[in-house]
């Protein structure tokens, strides 16, 4: 083509554009554009209908599925719970069940029975693996159970810890009286103190008890950072001794966070379950609702869905058992509240509220003869909290942290020594339940003060109103309620100890923390934390400021617990938040005591049996 030709193409091609727009101006004027694009769309619908001709069809994906529950001898579990975390159905007479799952659902599980066994990761790791991960390409969920020995259960253990919560950063942490911190890591704290002394109270037991355990959540927290191993680390722990155990889940471990949660979920499995252990139904739930972004609800909040699979779950239990209710967050006391929330009536908690959910919570739970509990964790301080709500008494079980203030001394934010619970289930009922703090005898169920000692300018006198001058003693007894006696003897006779419950703080933690805490503020750690309830403190003025005085505290087993006035921390930090090895060298010579006088008095007694024999 010529540069001629180019000229005269380029020429024609302007004319063309000229009159096609000389043409849509004479359409546009006539209103005729719109029949054009009809005929365009119809053109372009065509073409697009012809394209989707040549596509795949679109599948619908099935979400029924169905499996079975047979015991080792392929005998058919019947009426058991099954649950995909959306709904619960009840398996057949032949152990067989069948369900639309949720689209959502991650698990397929099921609800152990009291006359199985708790199924767990393997022989070494005891944590309770009672379900299978969801697979698109599964319809069938299938389960093989294994029947306990003797059948079900009449009697056992229950363990109960409370926010291990270990992290990625080393805490500080202190065994003499240099101040110079012990670098050791949240974990290795965890196993070789908390699992180490339950794996001692566990090996007391007489043969043959069974034991099961519960972490009430933040099993971890991330800081420094997100590390992936540190959920697997915490099961490994936790699953090292002979219990059974099981975990809710904690606004820790999520902090609103998709991977958090699915990393717990890959360790733990589903966060709203069931399991039956003798005539008790145990239903751990998460009630840690978060709202923009890491906020959460407190006190604890649940979903609509949460709430449906619940009142399945509770309808397909026979009414004739206990329900023990298991979460993370308080339903009965928070200070940071969903909407709906309601302001407790108790003047001396103001600012706090009770879930939204609590009534129905309890209008639900009322339906079982053998009564209800409330089992929490979260705050760091031990509080068996008690209200009237709504005509009602309730108690919540609110459990102190193995970790205490994180890891960061030897004591929750309320003096409690880091530790556990151990609860005695007989048939519905609790037998007995004690604090047991780490390294510490079972029997050492309070820690004594004098109301004047100043710990690093905290004062109990200061904090409570009380008398700078009369030595007054406070007694902190760490799982006290309104249930206990807890009296002074002073010259034969007992006096009742006054029973402080409000908000507040320890000062003995306080002053500690205060110094000595780095990865909290002194806020989270004093009376400015609003959230912080003290209700199992005591005080007794003496009659004689000089005298000697024991303190005797009678739970509501029939137990009954002693201190002496002498024995009160004179010390602000020569005691047993600071200098925690000296503590367990003591616990381990008491100990290494008892066995070896058992051991005197097995051989006296085989010596003795001989001698009869002969």
């Amino acid at each position: 083509m010529n540069k001629k030709q180019m000229n005269t193409g380029l020429v024609v091609f302007i004319c063309c554009v000229l009159v096609a727009i000389g043409v849509t101006l004479h359409l546009r004027k006539h209103d005729m554009l719109p029949i054009i694009h009809k005929v365009v769309d119809n053109t372009t619908a065509t073409l697009v209908a012809d394209t989707v001709k040549k596509k795949k069809p679109v599948v619908k994906r099935d979400f029924n599925i169905s499996g079975s529950l047979k015991d080792t001898e392929g005998n058919g579990v019947a009426g058991v719970i099954v649950s995909d975390g959306f709904k619960c159905v009840k398996t057949d007479s032949r152990g067989r069940y069948k369900m639309k799952r949720d689209s959502l659902a991650r698990f397929i599980y099921f609800s152990v029975p009291a006359e199985f066994e708790v199924p767990t990761h393997s022989a070494t790791d005891r944590t309770a693996c009672f379900y299978q991960a969801v697979s698109n390409k599964k319809k069938i969920y299938d389960f093989t159970l294994r029947r306990l020995p003797g059948g079900k259960e009449t009697s056992y253990k229950m363990i109960v810890i409370g926010d291990p919560q270990v992290t990625n950063a080393y805490s500080p942490y202190y065994t003499s009286p240099d101040d110079n911190p012990i670098k050791k890591s949240d974990v290795e704290r965890f196993t070789t103190q908390t699992m180490a002394d339950i794996k001692q109270t566990i090996k007391s037991l007489p043969a043959g008890t069974p034991v099961y355990g519960l972490s009430m959540g933040d099993d971890v927290q991330y800081y420094g950072g997100y590390n992936p191993q540190l959920e697997r680390q915490i099961r490994q722990a936790l699953g090292s001794s002979e219990m059974r155990l099981f975990s809710v889940i904690g606004n820790h471990d999520q902090d609103g966070k998709a991977l958090y949660r699915r990393k717990w979920e890959e360790n733990f499995g589903p966060t709203d379950f069931s399991f039956d252990r003798g005539d008790v139904h145990y239903v751990c739930i998460n009630n840690c609702f978060f709202h923009r972004g890491m906020s959460y609800y407190s006190p604890g909040e649940l979903r609509e869905r949460q709430v449906k699979w619940l009142k399945q779950n509770l309808a397909l239990t026979p009414k004739d058992k206990k329900v023990v209710l298991c979460y993370h967050i308080p339903f009965t006391f928070g200070n940071a509240p969903f909407s709906k929330a309601k302001p407790l009536t108790n003047a001396n908690e103001e600012g706090h509220y009770s879930s939204s959910r609590l009534s129905l919570l309890l209008s639900l739970l009322k339906q079982f003869k053998g009564g209800y509990e409330l089992f929490c964790g979260h705050t760091h301080f031990a509080c068996n909290h008690e209200i009237n709500y709504e005509g009602e008494d309730v108690m919540e079980h609110c459990h102190a942290a193995a970790c205490g203030n994180i890891w960061q001394s030897n004591i929750n934010i309320c003096g409690t020594p880091n530790g556990y619970y151990v609860y005695s289930f007989v048939g519905t009922s609790i037998s007995n339940c004690y604090y047991k703090g780490t390294f510490w005898d079972k029997s050492k169920q309070m820690t004594i003060f004098r109301a004047q000692t100043d710990f690093n300018g905290e004062k109990y006198a200061k904090d409570w109103q009380l008398a700078n001058n009369r030595n007054i003693l406070v007694a902190n007894v760490f799982n006290a309620t309104s249930h206990w006696r807890v009296v002074a003897i002073e010259d034969g006779k007992e006096y009742l100890m006054r029973r402080i419950s409000s908000k507040g703080q320890d000062a003995f933690a306080a002053g500690y923390h205060h110094k000595y805490s780095e990865s909290v503020s002194y806020r989270f750690v004093s009376k400015g934390n609003g959230y912080l309830i003290m209700n199992h403190l005591y005080y007794y003025v003496p009659k004689n400021p000089n005298a000697k005085i024991t303190i005797k505290a009678s739970d509501p087993y029939g137990h009954t617990f002693t201190a002496s006035s002498s024995d009160a921390v004179a010390e602000p930090f020569a005691n047993y938040a600071h200098y925690y090895e000296r503590e367990y060298k003591e616990y381990k010579k008491q100990k290494d005591c008892m066995l070896r006088d058992s051991a005197v008095t097995k051989q006296k007694d085989t010596i003795a049996a001989k001698s009869v024999n002969n």
